[in-house]
């Protein structure tokens, strides 16, 4: 049986510390935390963040037609380097810890994203 995107995901890198698909209401449908790993923020905070991730993305992709197609964002806090990658009418999100290398993630990510490209609907 297959792994679903969340696993393999963070499977590329034991530096990622989150993989998770977030719908077009916020909602995370598939994902999870690497073993051992513990959240940083909890409950309504989480959402939160998930919500202003899809919005992001949403903004930035009203921009496609004149930049081309949006790809991923990265964020860069203390703490942890947050990706978004868009994914049908939501995201992929990635966490990984702040000494991982983001390029290397981001790369791994996106040959799997297109290697599935149209395999996911959420």
């Amino acid at each position: 049986m297959q792994a679903n995107l969340s696993e393999r995901v963070i499977k590329l890198d034991k530096n990622i510390r989150f993989a998770g698909i977030v719908n077009s209401n916020g909602e995370v449908v598939e994902g999870g935390f690497q073993q051992g790993v513990k959240p940083l923020l909890n409950g309504p905070a989480e959402q939160q963040m998930y919500i202003q991730s899809l919005s992001n993305v949403v903004t930035l992709k009203q921009y496609s037609d004149r930049l081309g197609s949006f790809r991923y964002g990265i964020t860069e806090h203390e703490k942890v380097t947050l990706m978004t990658f868009p994914l049908g009418d939501g995201i992929l999100c990635v966490s990984a810890s702040p000494k991982a290398n983001s390029a290397k993630i981001r790369d791994k990510v996106m040959a799997l994203l297109k290697k599935g490209k149209s395999t996911k609907k959420i």
